[in-house]
């Protein structure tokens, strides 16, 4: 669980501790080794200075002056002022035995000379401590000059976060390298089973106790022998949000680390804290754009539904109240309207009950293995019907290939784009479905030669209530039936896009990975809620734009939606033969006549 206990219960660390421990001495002894060298070299200095000035004939009481000057530089050069006073002691005895009468004895006969020697003493001891002083200031203002530079590096980086987890992994990233040892921030409770497994029960034991009681246990603390970590709560105020693992394994903590710690995790606390609240306040935010989102959909579509159903009533009541009294062909006219305005209904309804699903976290995206072939067949012979004067090529891939995925959501995806096509290209457009396996992913691809799409709609075909603005005399949808392709496709791990190809039309193309991963399962289904939500802030506008049309004109302002999707018992074999053409019938194309009047405009 902890790196500290790898690294703890890791062959050689024993040999680790033991090599520190040498380089440790080493270090030592070279730094001793350092300051004797200086302290001889002044030492030498000085003398020499002496009986340089006794041999050109100066006081020799101008010795003093070398003396001191080399009492400070050994001071300022040594690790400590006391080599400093050595030195002066040195001094001291060196020039009562050689340069006060009598000669080479401790005794003093002159009292000048006694009052002199006793006040260089004293000036050289005042001198050494003023100077060790002096440096031990220094040293700590350079640590304290150092921890604000840390304490500001850890700062600005918890300042950056954007998670909970980030912030604790960033803070156990630099507590690790500053302080030398394994730092471990672990949020919520520590799992106990692992950490018993990989270290000791007494380490499991104190890491749950310091979470659940809010005391720091462990290593150093009294009642926990055995444990090799130190357990700090990450606590702010009363709630302890985990726990902070340290290694003790080669020593305790020291006061300035307690204290530089200490500061750090506080600063950690309040940034988990922060990113918590950002967190909660953009679930709140999104639940709200959710909400409205819905709200300003159901006043777009109130609308919209008036239109058909208002429609269908109207000729259903005539036909009840004249049935005897109308020409057949009229009759059959009055039928075929209330036929394409229900189909129009089941188009809208369909693709709103797939928004709905792909926006809901609660529920999963049902993965199977479909056969690619098979789900081309199912949306092709949908949209037989409706295919009019347009020939469908259908190329299926060269082998039989199985793709996890929803099948019938992926089948709503095809069908909104033949379907698409099929409404917008041009008069005798063809169009081509087609798939083919690209290494670990398989790709679905749906093109026309019917006109292509405006260049400024390329980069916001795929968004909610955007689409050319509807032809006179046909009947607007709610704008869903693309933004309900890419959110279905960006949920199953795939990426869809559109472009105008080499034929003068459109080209609509999406990949879907050949593997699913099986942890995702039950987890929901984020990854579609997520696409669906990419938009909504836009899509409010969009929708509250069209709302408001839709009070004044009960037209809508938008793309294409797309029909239901059928049973795989329809589908055509489509394995058998590389190309796979299918004529216009005359039935078809009756049938496209009698729906140009209430189509969709184009989501291009």
């Amino acid at each position: 669980m902890l790196r500290s206990i790898r690294e703890a219960l890791a062959p050689g660390s024993g040999e680790t501790a033991t090599n520190d421990a040498a380089r440790a001495h080493d270090a030592r002894e070279r730094n001793t080794a350092r300051n004797l060298g200086v302290v001889a070299l002044l030492f030498v200095a000085g003398i020499a200075a002496t009986f340089g000035f006794s041999l050109i004939g100066l006081e020799l009481e101008a010795s003093f002056l070398v003396f001191i000057l080399g009492i400070l530089i050994a001071a300022i050069e040594t690790e400590s002022g006391l080599w400093g006073i050595g030195l002066g002691v040195m001094y001291l005895l060196v020039y009562d035995l050689f340069f006060v009468a009598p000669h080479l004895s401790l005794a003093i006969f002159n009292r000048t000379d006694a009052v002199t020697l006793v006040i260089f003493a004293i000036v050289a001891f005042i001198t050494g401590a003023l100077t060790n002083r002096m440096k031990q200031q220094v040293a700590i203002s350079e640590r304290n000059a150092q921890v604000l530079r840390r304490l500001n590096k850890i700062s600005t980086g918890l300042i950056d976060s954007t998670s909970a987890d980030g912030a604790c992994a960033f803070s156990a990233d630099m507590l690790s390298s500053m302080m030398g040892r394994t730092v471990e921030i672990t949020l919520g409770t520590p799992d106990a089973d692992a950490l018993a497994a990989r270290s000791s029960a007494d380490d499991a034991r104190a890491a749950v106790e310091c979470y659940e009681q809010g005391y720091q246990t462990g290593s150093g603390v009294s009642g926990y022998i055995g444990c090799r970590m130190r357990f700090i709560p990450l606590s702010a105020k009363t709630k302890v949000h985990g726990t902070v693992a340290i290694d003790c394994t080669h020593g305790g903590l020291d006061l300035s680390s307690k204290s530089f710690l200490e500061s750090v995790l506080k600063q950690t606390a309040i940034a988990v804290e922060r990113n918590e609240l950002e967190e909660h306040a953009r679930a709140d935010e999104l639940k709200i754009e959710r909400e409205r989102f819905k709200t300003t959909l159901l006043r777009s579509v109130s609308h919209d539904l008036r239109t058909p159903l208002a429609g269908i009533q109207g000729n259903a009541e005539f036909l009840e109240q004249n049935l005897d009294q109308i020409d057949p062909d009229e009759r059959t006219a009055l039928l075929g309207s209330i036929s394409k305005d229900a189909r129009w209904l089941a188009e809208m309804i369909d693709n709103l009950l797939s928004m709905t699903r792909v926006q809901d976290d609660d529920v999963p995206l049902d993965f199977q293995p479909e056969v690619v072939d098979d789900v081309i067949g199912d949306a092709v012979m949908h949209e037989m019907p409706y295919r009019g004067e347009h020939e469908i090529i259908v190329t299926p891939p060269e082998d039989v290939e199985l793709v996890p995925m929803d099948g019938k959501l992926i089948r709503q995806v095809l069908v909104n784009l033949i379907d698409n096509a099929i409404k917008h290209a041009a008069p005798m457009a063809r169009i081509w479905v087609s798939t083919m396996r690209d290494g670990d992913r398989m790709l679905f691809r749906v093109a026309d030669d019917g006109g292509g799409i405006e260049p400024a709609m390329l980069g916001k075909i795929f968004g909610r209530f955007v689409s050319e603005d509807a032809e006179p005399g046909r009947k607007s949808g709610i704008g869903l039936g693309l933004s309900i392709c890419k959110a279905i496709v960006e949920a199953h791990g795939g990426m869809i896009v559109a472009y105008n190809n080499d034929r003068g039309g459109a080209t609509f193309e999406f990949s879907l990975p050949m593997e699913h991963d099986d942890e995702s399962d039950g987890k929901g289904n984020g990854g579609a809620a997520n696409a669906a939500d990419v938009a909504l802030a836009g899509a409010n506008v969009g929708a509250s734009a069209t709302a408001d049309a839709s009070e004044t004109a009960n037209t809508g302002t938008s793309a294409a939606d797309a029909p239901s999707t059928s049973s795989a018992a329809d589908a055509p074999d489509t394995s058998s033969a590389a190309e796979v053409p299918v004529p216009p019938s005359a039935t078809a194309a009756t049938s496209s006549d009698a729906r140009d009047a209430k189509e969709p405009a184009h989501e291009r």
